[in-house]
């Protein structure tokens, strides 16, 4: 009984948290939205027993992308300096309906096929043989991820930089 309440607490702080990071307006309220949901993922993964996942859950997304989101968001100009400009969406209708759509795509295959099984057996792979599947096949892909990432932050470190040195340079003149 205390893990169904758990679930449902989780999943609706999942779903608010996801609805408010799509509808805000203020981009560093929706990436702490986006946190919130994350963290409430990590929650879900933990009730279904798998702690490595919601470790890498909080590490990687909570600690890694989302600040990195938060470093992209206040290191551009255009969106936090005084002259930010208003980012809106003009086609939210037709976003939406674009999302459902590919939703009841994706989805509806998936249920009129589901054949589940009557009977599962417990599946408790090691944290060495579930990091060696993810990791073998992927571990040039991450390391260029990782490369590439690196080279964004920098290159918007610099950006925001050169923005202040042309504005030196016009307020001399």
């Amino acid at each position: 009984m205390t893990q169904e309440i758990t679930f449902w607490v989780l999943a609706v702080i999942a779903v608010l948290g996801a609805l408010v990071a799509v509808r805000r307006r203020n981009l560093i309220h929706g990436v702490f939205a986006l946190m919130i949901f994350f963290a409430a993922l990590a929650g879900l993964f933990l009730l279904l027993l798998a702690e490595f996942i919601a470790a890498v859950q909080i590490l990687v997304y909570i600690g890694a992308v989302g600040i990195l989101l938060l470093f992209a968001i206040m290191l551009t100009e255009r969106v936090t300096g005084d002259d930010a400009r208003d980012i809106t969406s003009r086609g939210s209708f037709w976003g939406w309906v674009a999302a459902l759509a590919v939703l009841v795509f994706l989805l509806l295959p998936a249920i009129q096929s589901a054949d589940l099984p009557q009977t599962t057996e417990p599946y408790n792979p090691s944290v060495k043989a579930l990091g060696q599947q993810m990791m073998n096949p992927y571990v040039v892909t991450l390391e260029v991820l990782a490369l590439l990432l690196t080279a964004a932050l920098i290159g918007a470190v610099a950006a925001s930089q050169g923005g202040e040195k042309k504005k030196e340079d016009t307020d001399d003149a």
